[in-house]
């Protein structure tokens, strides 16, 4: 079947992703995935001029579909954008995770296609979160809104690196609740008693 169908595209990302979380980036290379893959190397080069090309364009796949509307809150916004990202599994295996973090301290091609193409959109979708949250008034001065657009990650990624577990949308329910909402002075909206 040829690479240009969906479904062999989705077969030869899934083999670039267990293999790269199996060997790690630097020990990954197009023979492997073309032999994992049952794909011919040219094939492999005609579609992406590189290794970097490849694992990036197999780790979008699983890129979050984030819904651009604004849920009414910047809870509301960040839950969404975090469940979207967790459902979507993209890339939270830490085998992944570590791959594409060493990967990205060697090869600066990946680096900055994983900024580019992986960051940049979900960094863009907080920063459009947090603008709308600014105009309504929902960021106290008191609090870094720089550092509020960092936290979201931090917490689902200190989950898949440090504690090896999968964060789930009961995760996500627990930072916004627990930590944003009284962080930002918010009343728990979930909480039945209010």
């Amino acid at each position: 079947m040829p690479l240009s169908r969906p479904e062999r595209r989705a077969e030869l990302f899934d083999a670039v992703l267990a293999l790269l979380a199996e060997v790690g980036y630097e020990r990954l290379t197009m023979d492997l995935v073309a032999k994992r893959a049952r794909a011919g190397k040219a094939s492999l080069y005609q579609r992406w001029p590189s290794k970097a090309h490849l694992v990036v364009a197999a780790m979008e796949r699983y890129r979050p579909v984030v819904p651009e509307r604004d849920a009414g809150s910047f809870l509301e916004d960040i839950r969404q954008l975090l469940t979207a990202y967790v459902d979507s599994k993209s890339g939270l295996d830490r085998g992944l995770l570590i791959a594409l973090l060493e990967g990205s301290r060697r090869d600066p091609e990946l680096a900055r296609l994983r900024r580019e193409r992986l960051a940049a959109p979900v960094r863009r979708s907080i920063e459009a979160a947090l603008d709308r949250a600014r105009a309504r008034g929902e960021i106290p001065d008191r609090v870094d809104a720089g550092l509020l657009a960092d936290l979201p990650f931090a917490v689902i990624f200190s989950h898949a690196l440090v504690r090896d577990e999968s964060p789930d949308p009961g995760l996500v329910d627990r930072f916004v609740d627990g930590i944003l909402a009284p962080l930002l002075d918010v009343p728990n909206s979930r909480d039945p008693r209010l």
